[in-house]
């Protein structure tokens, strides 16, 4: 399996520096005019399976990367971003002061802490981690799309390569990008990372 991940375009939250994990933001202008450009970049590749979380951001950015292709993403919750509950939309200067003791927590050992009626970071990591299981064990050929998020794609390479989930931080997924995948009998192959060319069958192997 070859699999191609790309991260949602542009969204208002990330203009703003916000959290957002599950509010349900479509793209913006710039956010749309990214996915076409990766739709360009992706152009010749002849996908057998599209899949991205359940969250409009990723959705959209999906259906303009496949274009006119007879094929639809299939969207799967289990890659949605984590959910941060009382802080989604909210800057963390503002949780300084708002949510002071919680914020703190979060500061001291982001690890174990909860966002304020939100998802811990290990359940994040869990779901996260059985998708990357998924993936190693399915066995199957072809060329794949998945579009997510930050924080999904980071903990997916992470899982992909044995790594602790921390190591996400070593994966920054840069809007207007993929990176490539190759998955076989268990194991995952980096081929790209945050491309910005267009990928060409020919010199694949």
């Amino acid at each position: 399996m070859r699999l191609f991940l790309v991260r949602h375009g542009q969204t208002v939250a990330n203009q703003q520096g916000v959290f957002c994990g599950m509010t349900d933001l479509p793209l913006t202008e710039q956010g749309v005019s990214q996915a076409q450009q990766v739709a360009e970049w992706l152009a010749e590749v002849p996908f057998t399976q599209a899949l991205c979380s359940g969250l409009l951001r990723a959705r959209h950015t999906a259906e303009i990367v496949l274009g006119q292709r007879e094929l639809t993403a299939q969207p799967d919750a289990g890659f949605n971003e984590m959910n941060f509950g009382d802080w989604e939309m909210r800057h963390h200067r503002d949780l300084q002061q708002q949510d002071s003791d919680a914020w703190a927590a979060w500061v001291a050992d982001w690890q174990n802490a909860c966002p304020t009626a939100g998802e811990s970071f290990p359940l994040f990591s869990q779901r996260i981690g059985h998708k990357v299981q998924q993936l190693l064990a399915d066995g199957g050929d072809g060329d794949r799309l998945l579009v997510a998020h930050q924080g999904t794609l980071s903990l997916l390479m992470a899982g992909f390569f044995s790594m602790p989930a921390t190591a996400m931080w070593h994966f920054h997924f840069q809007q207007g990008t993929y990176s490539v995948l190759d998955i076989h009998q268990g194991f995952a192959a980096l081929r790209v990372f945050n491309s910005q060319a267009h990928w060409q069958p020919e010199i694949r192997e």
